[in-house]
């Protein structure tokens, strides 16, 4: 599953020890794309439809399509008319539905969102837009004054959050029709899958990962490697693996791995000012369902790819055109290893697997 980005500040890490022996890979990995054979083309897509003021990729389907958020403004952009829109593979736009705000989306192409009402901020109703243009609306709660889908798995599973007339928000997660409690506080949502588990970030002292399974209402805290205080969840894949790191905040070394379902920590990449030999802070982590793990927003302003535990491999070395855009927010990257990331002065790139 996708990551959406959780912080675009630079953070430092905490020190545990260098001497940490790399996981192997699981047998879920056994599909894992080879590291010799990741070449790029990148591709300037910062130019959106060329009737409209501006958009943003906002996730990127297996079959290479990038569906983003359009926009179109007044002269003094008070107001503004939003799009759901799809970058072709031909570099051609096809407007999916319009008022629409896009939040996720899934390597289907479906995107998860809510209607907009131009002028009105607080109106709207929680959709999807699937990759054929077809929208889907989702039931309002009795007395709902606006929702929004905020997270959407690939076969449809939402994180929808609702707001009555007083402001007051409930979220739920909507499993094939049935509308699940989501009781967890104080956390964020950074991803949800198939079997309507979602992890992320709670912000306890200290902040630790988490699963938290719907169906089940159950939620598993996921422990940072000892002697790290800290953990934090990026994303999760379709076995309730969780993307994440085991960190501490003073910089020195930083853990990049996954809890594996027996909620064990597998390290993949150790880095950090303690670790010569990588001594870089990472405060985004994206991933594809074959495990490729991506490391964006780093304090170096490279990129990296993590094909399998210990293989660090520099994006910018990869690809055929540079020179490569620095300082890169990756915003998805899909099952081809094609990714899509931000850059600098609101730059977007796609760099497309050769």
């Amino acid at each position: 599953m996708r990551a959406a980005p959780l912080l675009t500040v630079l953070v430092a890490f905490g020190f545990a020890g260098c001497g940490e022996e790399l996981s192997d890979a699981s047998d879920d990995t056994a599909a894992a794309i080879n590291a010799k054979h990741l070449r790029y083309k990148q591709v300037d897509i910062t130019a959106g439809p060329a009737n409209l003021d501006g958009w943003f990729p906002r996730g990127l389907s297996d079959h290479g399509d990038v569906i983003g958020q359009a926009f179109d403004c007044n002269e003094d952009f008070t107001i503004c008319l939003q799009f759901a829109v799809k970058r072709r593979t031909d570099g051609g736009f096809t407007v999916l539905e319009e008022n629409f705000l896009v939040n996720d989306v899934n390597s289907r192409g479906d995107a998860g969102g809510c209607t907009t009402v131009p002028g009105n901020p607080f109106a709207g109703q929680a959709g999807i837009v699937r990759a054929n243009g077809t929208l889907e609306l989702i039931p309002p709660l009795p007395g709902e004054m606006s929702s929004c889908v905020n997270n959407l798995s690939d076969s449809g599973v939402a994180f929808v959050s609702s707001t009555d007339p007083d402001f007051e928000t409930t979220v739920y997660v909507l499993d094939r029709g049935r509308r699940l409690p989501f009781p967890v506080v104080n956390v964020n949502v950074a991803d949800i899958n198939d079997h309507a588990q979602l992890a992320g970030i709670q912000f306890t002292t200290p902040n630790r990962a988490y699963r938290f399974d719907a169906r089940a209402q159950a939620t598993t805290i996921l422990q940072p490697v000892a002697p790290d205080p800290e953990s934090w969840g990026f994303a999760l894949n379709r076995q309730g693996e969780v993307l994440g790191t085991s960190f501490n905040f003073d910089a020195t070394i930083q853990r990049i791995g996954k809890w594996n379902r027996e909620n064990e920590f597998e390290t993949s990449l150790i880095g950090g000012t303690a670790n010569p030999e990588f001594p870089v802070i990472t405060n985004n982590l994206n991933w594809n369902e074959r495990g490729l793990i991506v490391l964006s927003n780093t304090d170096d302003g490279n990129a990296y790819l993590v094909p399998s535990p210990g293989v660090r491999l520099n994006l910018a070395d990869l690809v055929k055109n540079p020179p490569v855009a620095s300082f890169l927010q990756v915003i998805d990257v899909n099952e081809r290893a094609d990714i899509v990331a931000s850059g600098g002065e609101g730059m977007v790139f796609l760099f497309r697997r050769d």
